[in-house]
């Protein structure tokens, strides 16, 4: 890995030096003098802000054709950490410069024209752990990439500070497309991706399913035959043997006569687990109309997206509609407005972690190796039996552990539902010539309705749930601005506003108790006992006033204060954080030929940020009623009146310079975050009453580093070719959690390992039994020839060291062609397939190349020192990844990526012609190559199944994919 790292760097530095022929890169120069969307959408000139903002360009994210505008950014933006969905339009886990809160959000603020988007995760903490579930992804799947412009990343307190609390870990602009004043256009895009599985653990092919090395054999109709070990989910049975005749698990049903009572050869199946994905499809259409009138300017934009998943059935279906407008009414008057609406309806997004519809557990940690899955699809009989290979015995079908797989994807399905208005509409009226107001409503407001089925029949308890979920939020914005100008030498830009934020989420669930009575029919009325029903309601507000003066001073030096106040309702106090910038653009006093562009900044801020609703007062819980009587109880949770809000300190200093007439150019920022005042829930003594106590406590650290480097080695009239590097290093810590507490329960894997927060250690450590070393870093074997374990230990953080993006754009006449390595150092995952998969001699580790009867010797020494010679069976190697060393199953996620390739050409004018203004095609491939992954069966990314907190605990994830697809893009 150090070689690599190396290797990049000294592509990056050797092309540096490449300057020869040096020509003045125009769009370089505009970019540098140009604007930049800052805090609360007033555009800013790059030079004069004190810290650190990125962009990246719309089409950066539509030319790779990607369906997510959070994952998009992944390897593009440094100091940015993206975790890619695991599973077809699932979470997306972003955070900016390391974690900053134990429980609460970490999330950056998203903003879309102005519109703060919720961006709620509704997996459940069961799901997010890995313990089964469907990742019904967050609500920022509903952004249309194809409508976006571009993305300004603002990284710290510094550059949010105006946006309040919400905006503590960041914020994320997305700034849409506007109708160009003067022109009429039409654009129409289309393309077509297609997906295939790619990273999955690896399974072995050499023995079948069962715990012996002789198959079992029963007496059937006078004649004895050998059959499987249906009823165990395992695969320590014989190894494979042509000659070796059986009856398969679908040789009893009658029904089925061409397998009825035939015997087949004890082999590897034809089908294997790979034959049961399908290769996805999304489909994408984009049509946009642009209209310039007089003083108007309007675009109207509609987006169909249809996503086939890898697993049958599931799919995704999304419409996107958006209109811009904005318009002059008079010289002093100007109106402008967006409005969108998302329809999105997802079918049976497939189930993940350690679950009973987890078709990944199935295939990767529980099975029988010689099942072949052309046979698995006849999985029902006519009756509505299921007929599954983990029969209770040859002569009783019902299932034992495992349903059939195709029963779980076309009985046990899933709808999941969400309609979504967000836009924004503002007067600006000029009083003066440097006077104006501004007054603007934002809002977000969605409707989501998901169900879940288990049909009668299925080896666990048939049942049928519904969830609503009804979320609005309203921001009521007003400020004045006064820009005067005081001389030729100085400049001057202030504005004071206030902003009123109402939210308001409410939700309804409904489960059956006891199973269903009447086959599918799918409804609460149809449970054997009484169903469980529960809703909750939850009020939001913060009130704010914001003030901000920038002074420049020679188009050289310039200096900015702000001030923002929050009255929560959620915290007993108010937050009023404050913060100072400044930059010096250093290149206005040294004039030399080799230095386009420098500047010089420093920014200093803090941010308060608050808590869910509700935790300021203890109030009684209702539980269920008995026998028609109404029960009360007390919450498990002893609430604050005297709550604050959690505090975070950000300090920062960077430099910006291009030189050689911006052919080479760089951007360094090095911060350090405090947070301190951490809102925790601690366990307290249960004879108090309660569980918890939420109080204020608690102190993290985050520091590091951020670094952007371009260079273009080659640039001729036809010929271009541009290198953006970027590079994040953070060093997260826990400095202090409370008096005599050092440890926060975060939560815990389905089996054995834990997620905990750790007083003098980095967030999010996995902690699990590890080897047992002697004095010379040996490990140490038992009597029994096994490993001996440690007590419980920290196993790693789940906080990569740091991350770097490499991106390589060269262009050649109307070819283009980009591509972009995308790499992660550090971090843990702990994977349950792999321990499972190795106890249940699933996966190829656990075959021995078709050698298990040698068994294993384990490396490493006795008590007394002496090497072990004490041999143990393939099983008990296997098992011993479940009850004795944790560490075995505990992986670095570093990765190195090829995220995208993307090859697009322009049809030149003389083929397409008058009628047309421009025809693009481009090609493009998604995460086509993974290197330097520690365990060669899991993608580290595939080990999230939530964008929250929880992170680093992998249950039972699908194969990643990789993506491949075109674009032809017609504007008019």
């Amino acid at each position: 890995m150090k070689k690599l790292t190396t290797s990049v760097l000294a592509v990056v530095l050797t092309s540096s030096f490449a300057l020869v022929n040096a020509q003045v890169d125009t769009a370089r120069t505009q970019d540098i003098e140009g604007v930049v969307v800052t805090a609360l959408g007033i555009k800013r000139e790059k030079k004069s802000i004190g810290y650190a903002a990125q962009e990246v360009s719309g089409e950066t994210i539509s030319d790779a054709g990607q369906n997510n505008a959070l994952s998009a950014l992944s390897g593009n933006v440094a100091g940015v950490t993206v975790t890619s969905p695991s599973s077809m339009g699932g979470s997306t886990r972003i955070t900016m410069r390391g974690v900053s809160s134990i429980i609460g959000e970490n999330r950056p603020l998203i903003i879309v024209d102005g519109v703060p988007l919720d961006n709620s995760n509704i997996n459940d903490t069961n799901t997010q752990r890995g313990a089964g579930g469907r990742d019904y992804g967050d609500t920022t799947f509903d952004i249309n990439p194809d409508d976006i412009e571009s993305v300004t990343v603002l990284k710290g307190g510094p550059a949010a500070a105006l946006y309040g609390s919400r905006a503590s870990n960041g914020v994320i602009i997305y700034t849409t497309k506007q109708a160009k004043r003067g022109k009429t256009s039409i654009e129409l895009n289309t393309g077509v991706s297609f997906e295939s599985i790619y990273i999955r653990p690896q399974l072995q092919n050499y023995y079948g399913g069962g715990l012996a090395d002789e198959l079992p054999t029963a007496v059937i109709n006078g004649q004895t035959y050998n059959i499987a070990d249906y009823g165990m989910d395992e695969s320590w049975g014989p190894k494979y043997d042509p000659n070796l005749m059986y009856l398969p698990w679908n040789a009893f049903d009658p029904e089925f006569a061409g397998d009825y009572m035939k015997t087949i050869p004890w082999v590897a199946p034809n089908h294997d687990v790979d034959s049961f994905f399908d290769t996805g499809i999304t489909l994408t259409n984009n049509i946009s109309v642009s209209k310039s009138f007089e003083k108007s300017n309007l675009r109207v934009s509609y987006t169909n997206t249809d996503i086939s998943g890898i697993v049958p059935t599931s799919s995704i279906k999304k419409h996107n509609f958006a209109i811009n407008l904005n318009s002059e009414l008079s010289e002093k008057l100007k109106v402008e407005t967006g409005l969108n609406f998302v329809q999105t309806h997802g079918f049976n997004r497939p189930e993940q972690g350690y679950g009973d519809n987890s078709v990944a557990q199935k295939f990767y940690q529980w099975g029988q190796r010689q099942l072949d899955f052309s046979k698995l699809k006849d999985y029902k009989l006519a009756n509505g039996n299921q007929r599954s290979w983990n029969r209770t015995a040859w002569d009783d079908g019902t299932p034992l552990y495992s349903d059939n797989p195709y029963w779980t994807i076309y009985e046990n399905v899933s709808n999941d539902r969400r309609n979504r208005f967000f836009g924004n509409a503002g007067l600006t009226y000029n009083i003066l010539d440097n006077l104006y107001v501004v007054g603007k409503v934002y809002a977000d407001i969605y409707a989501q309705d998901n169900d879940s089925r288990v049909a009668i029949g299925s080896q666990s308890t048939s049942g049928y749930e519904t969830n609503s979920r009804n979320f609005s939020e309203f921001n009521y914005e007003a400020r004045v601005h006064w820009n005067p100008r005081i001389s030729d030498d100085f400049t001057l830009n202030t504005f004071v506003g206030a902003n009123r934020r109402n939210s308001k989420l409410s939700r309804l669930f409904g489960q059956t108790v006891g199973g269903l009575i009447i086959p599918n029919f799918y409804n609460l009325r149809n449970s054997i006992e009484t169903p469980l029903a529960q809703n909750d309601d939850f009020n939001r507000r913060v009130n704010s006033v914001f003030g901000s003066v920038s002074l420049g001073y020679k188009e050289t030096l310039f200096i900015e204060a702000t001030g923002r106040n929050d009255w929560f309702s959620t915290t007993y106090e108010d937050g009023f954080y404050p913060s100072v910038t400044g930059s010096f653009v250093f290149s206005n006093v040294l004039k030399t030929d080799w230095l386009s562009f420098g500047k010089i900044r420093a920014g200093w801020a803090t941010v308060a940020s608050d808590t869910a609703p509700y935790q300021l007062t203890n109030v009684m819980a209702q539980a269920v009623n008995f026998n028609g009587v109404p029960r009360y109880t007390l919450s498990t949770q002893n609430n604050n009146p005297e709550l604050k809000p959690e505090m975070k300190e950000t300090k920062e200093i960077g430099i910006e310079a291009n030189f050689f007439k911006n052919r080479f150019g760089l951007d360094v920022t090095y911060y350090d975050v405090n947070i301190t005042d951490a809102i925790l829930p601690l366990t307290i003594d249960p004879a108090t009453g309660f569980r918890q106590n939420l109080i204020n406590a608690g102190e993290i650290r985050n520091k590091g580093i951020e670094a952007m480097v371009f260079v273009t080695p080659v640039k001729t009239e036809d010929f271009s070719w541009t290198l953006n590097w970027n590079f994040a290093q953070n060093e997260n810590k826990i400095v202090k959690l409370y008096e005599g507490v050092t440890t926060y329960q975060l939560t815990v894997a389905p089996f054995r390992a834990r997620l905990l927060a750790v007083e003098g250690e980095s967030y999010g450590a996995i902690y699990g039994t590890d080897f047992v070393y002697d004095a010379n870093g040996n490990k140490v074997i038992g009597s029994n020839g096994r490993y001996v374990a440690s007590g419980i230990k920290n196993l790693g953080s789940t906080l990569p060291d740091y991350n770097m993006g490499l991106r390589n754009t060269m262009k050649y006449k109307n070819l283009s062609l980009s591509f972009l390595f995308d790499m992660q150092k550090g971090g843990k995952y702990f994977s349950t397939s792999h321990m499972w998969g190795m106890y249940s001699g699933m996966i190829e580790e656990s075959a021995f190349g078709g050698n298990r009867a040698g068994g294993i010797t384990l490396e490493g020494v006795l008590a007394d020192g002496t090497p072990n010679t004490r041999n143990i069976t393939a099983q008990q190697y296997g098992a011993m990844h479940y009850n004795t060393v944790d560490a075995l199953n505990v992986f670095d996620a570093d990765y190195i990526k090829l995220r995208d390739v993307t090859l697009g050409y322009d049809l030149p004018k003389s083929i397409i012609g008058g009628f047309l203004e421009g025809v693009r095609i481009s090609a493009f491939g998604r995460n086509l190559l993974a290197w330097n992954l520690d365990w060669k069966g899991m993608d580290p990314e595939n080990t999230s199944y939530g964008s929250g907190n929880i992170q680093g605990l992998e249950g039972g994830s699908l194969p990643s994919t990789r993506q491949f697809g075109f674009n032809v893009n017609f504007k008019f």
